[in-house]
């Protein structure tokens, strides 16, 4: 069997060691850690080869703003794994590993990231490649647990996924460039929610359209607001029964939510060049210093519809209490199916659509996913 080797782009971050460490631990690839330290990329290297075996794990440098070194480093490489705070490269990424013939996945998250890799669908599809995007639990799951929900129906109504992230961020060391990606993820979301047969878009200033979701005994009962992900616009035509759908997020803080997020919001409208470092800088402190415990990451989703004539009415919670686990552990379940060769196709695909979602479900619970499924007409399990 061939042995394919992984370059994981920010591989020595805290994603990458996360997603390096379960690739390690689930695959038999081989791993390149690449970054701009080389230092760490190397020292990162070593601790995994002293915990596995086999000598698998190699570190180098690479700088994504240099295309002649992206060239270098893509040589001999069959994946490319951007864990990195690169997305304003994604274009020369995504260039560099289809002219050295590699197959790509991002966790990145955004409206820009999507149109600026579909602006490359035909280089793809015409290069029998398989590009994924949207990669990990946020985007990445929503869709997911829908197409799974689904098979406890023979008509769905309503599947709405919320989600509640409390980390604490005094734990982690961020990058410059991180903590300025982070503010723009979250400042460039898209308020639509689908309701009677369309998708609409809500005002961010009502809360008219937010939805109150029970994330359990840990987090209890959170207003939470629309947030769309592209992976959600095939829904409908998947599920044609269904009335409403979307994608909810609850808040980080009192104090975040609502001083500091509408301050940046309307900061970075105005002025979006000029204070983005000092507005990031801003949000990394109102998390840092306004978020208490418990600290946890839960995905959940409520889904409505009949089965054999009678109501139905299933929740599905998902749960982890390290967000860069939560983060990758779906990654690397949809990448043991490509490895498998099950859903590898040409393309461009996300990751949330292009997994077959019972295995994807069964292999995050073996990875440490906490998976919860009620019956609301009948039993948990």
């Amino acid at each position: 069997m061939d042995i394919k080797t992984f370059l994981i782009l920010g591989g020595y971050g805290n994603a990458g060691r996360v997603l390096a460490q379960l690739l390690l631990q689930e695959t038999n690839v081989r791993l390149v850690l690449a970054g701009r330290n080389l230092e760490k990329a190397k020292a990162a290297a070593d601790q995994f080869n002293n915990l596995f075996e086999g000598n698998r794990v190699t570190g180098v440098f690479a700088d994504a703003s240099d295309l002649g070194n992206l060239r270098q480093t893509f040589k001999g490489i069959d994946f490319v794994v951007v864990a990195s705070s690169t997305a304003k490269y994604t274009k020369e990424i995504a260039r560099t590993a289809l002219e050295a013939g590699c197959d790509y996945i991002d966790i990145h998250f955004g409206p820009k990231i999507y149109a600026t890799l579909y602006s490359l669908v035909e280089a793809i599809k015409n290069a029998d490649r398989c590009f994924i995007t949207g990669g990990g639990f946020h985007p990445g799951l929503p869709a997911a647990l829908i197409r799974h929900a689904g098979q406890y129906f023979d008509s769905m109504e309503k599947a709405i996924v919320g989600g509640v992230m409390n980390i604490n961020f005094k734990e982690y060391e961020f990058s410059e460039s991180t903590k300025i990606e982070f503010v723009e993820e979250v400042i460039d979301f898209l308020p639509f929610i689908y309701k009677n047969g369309e998708w609409r878009k809500i005002n961010i200033m009502s809360t008219k359209d937010y939805v109150a979701m029970d994330f359990g005994s840990e987090f209890g009962k959170r207003q939470c607001a629309p947030m769309f992900f592209e992976e959600l616009r095939e829904i409908p035509l998947i599920f044609p029964t269904l009335n409403q759908t979307g994608f909810y997020i609850a808040g980080f803080n009192w104090f975040t939510d609502y001083f500091v997020f509408p301050f940046i919001f309307i900061s970075l409208k105005l002025f979006s060049k000029i204070l983005i470092k000092p507005m990031s800088q801003l949000m990394q402190w109102s998390l840092s210093t306004f978020s208490k415990p418990p600290y946890g990451l839960v995905v959940k989703l409520e889904a409505i519809g009949e089965k054999n004539g009678k109501l139905k009415n299933i929740e599905i919670q998902l749960s982890h209490k390290d967000g860069y686990y939560f983060t990758a552990i779906p990654v690397v379940a949809c990448l043991l199916q490509y490895l498998d060769g099950s859903i590898r196709k040409p393309g461009l695909w996300l990751q949330a659509n292009i997994v077959e979602p019972n295995r994807f479900m069964q292999d995050m619970k073996r990875m440490g996913i906490d998976v919860k499924v009620q019956d609301k007409n009948g039993n948990g399990r």
